[in-house]
């Protein structure tokens, strides 16, 4: 079954652009560009190909909509992630609207020296997510820089591209199949974040699930209220060996009793009993050949909801 599904997240993969004409700091600097226009409500400030997409919050509009209208500027919490390859960078920020601030993530294709795709996940806080699961708490102002996602890897201690495509599908693969099987490698130290929760190896938590480290969490098979993990798209950052993974979870809302691999039984209650999607850009950061960091910005959508950026076979 897993070699299935890793057929099915391959698909989802962008070619890598033949041309490498903009590098680290190039990319860096379309995403330094699109902050500056949004914050000046001024799609005209950046670079664009003639046929530029963008979307928001997994809804293809018109550029100049959405956040341009509403912006206040930015956060000082900035993680890019760059795949010259690819002609793809990531970004993690804080957007502010009016005082308002998300999580925000995004993606943009620069194309000729211009931006040909932005695509992005505003989780503003009036909208369902980890921040209001239970008793964890955090947000965007939680979210402060972390040396891991600055640091170059050392050339003999990085895995090639593949590999870091595979040890973040394999994550994917782990919570959709929901076994407890294990399908890619942590480090014992791996913590995850979900809009600025601590929701994995988090030592403050009063809730002991989110005590358990990354690897404890999924062996339990607690999360088989995602029904899929659909769509996964990749941008790679070899020098930092870092992935940016585009993806939805889908909760189909039958799964109102879970029992988990030690035989026991959870209760599923709101809002997993009605069917619904998150959208997701998550961040893996991998030490050794290890998953070491993930940092997810995510935001709910109607169940089952297309991506823009998705071409779905025909049936």
């Amino acid at each position: 079954m897993l070699s299935v599904l890793a057929v099915k997240s391959a698909s989802a993969r962008p070619a890598p652009a033949k041309g490498r004409d903009c590098d680290r700091a190039c990319l860096n600097g379309f995403v330094d560009q699109y902050t500056a226009a949004v914050a000046a409500h001024d799609p005209s400030k950046l670079p664009t190909t003639s046929n530029v997409r963008y979307s928001e919050n997994n809804v293809e509009m018109p550029l100049g909509e959405g956040l341009w209208q509403t912006s206040d500027g930015w956060g000082s919490y900035k993680v890019y992630v760059d795949d010259p390859q690819a002609g793809e960078v990531g970004f993690l920020g804080v957007a502010n609207e009016d005082g308002h601030l998300s999580c925000f993530a995004a993606r943009l294709k620069v194309v000729d020296h211009k931006v040909s795709e932005i695509e992005v996940i505003a989780a503003r806080p009036d909208n369902p997510g980890p921040r209001g699961a239970g008793p964890m708490t955090g947000g965007p102002e939680n979210l402060q820089d972390k040396p891991l996602f600055s640091e170059d890897e050392p050339t003999d201690q990085r895995v090639s591209r593949d590999k870091l495509i595979q040890l973040a599908s394999g994550y994917f693969d782990t919570i959709q199949l929901n076994t407890g099987k294990i399908y890619t490698t942590f480090d014992p130290d791996c913590q995850r974040m979900e809009n600025g929760s601590i929701t994995a190896n988090n030592p403050n938590a009063t809730n002991p699930v989110a005590k358990m480290g990354c690897q404890a969490q999924l062996e339990t098979g607690l999360l088989k209220i995602v029904t899929r993990a659909r769509d996964r798209r990749y941008v790679v950052d070899e020098q930092r060996q870092m992935v940016l993974v585009s993806t939805f979870f889908d909760h189909n809302g039958t799964v109102r009793k879970n029992q988990l691999v030690d035989g026991s039984v959870r209760e599923i209650g709101p809002p997993f009993d009605r069917p619904f999607s998150f959208v997701i850009l998550e961040l893996f950061k991998i030490k050794d050949g290890k998953i070491r960091q993930i940092e997810a910005v995510l935001t709910s959508v109607p169940y089952y909801m297309p991506s823009p950026w998705v071409e779905y076979a025909k049936k």
